[in-house]
């Protein structure tokens, strides 16, 4: 089984991005870097799965998936979309005095 993706802002890939796999019982499983063309891949086993990405400067997004024997996931995530793929808030614009 492979859970694999890739990981997307303002439709460009995001290299260097941190993906997390967190498990049913919210327990951190493992973690991996995505690639130059922001890809990464698990190998978890079936069951339900939390994936996490986190960018430096404070950027995430994560989506809920589950796996059944035998089957592999392409998750394609943007940090601009919330964990329900939908737009995500602009951040605050910061002001300057």
């Amino acid at each position: 089984m492979r859970l694999h993706g890739r990981i997307s802002r303002a439709g460009l890939p995001v290299e260097g991005a941190y993906v997390q796999l967190i498990g049913p019982s919210g327990d951190f499983t493992a973690e991996v870097r995505t690639d130059e063309s922001g890809r990464f891949l698990f190998y978890p086993v079936a069951g339900s799965w939390e994936v996490r990405v986190s960018l430096p400067g404070g950027s995430h997004t994560e989506r809920s998936v589950t796996l059944v024997d035998g089957q592999s996931i392409d998750v394609q995530l943007s940090v601009d979309e919330d964990e329900h793929g939908q737009p995500a808030p602009a951040p605050p614009e910061s002001q300057t005095g």
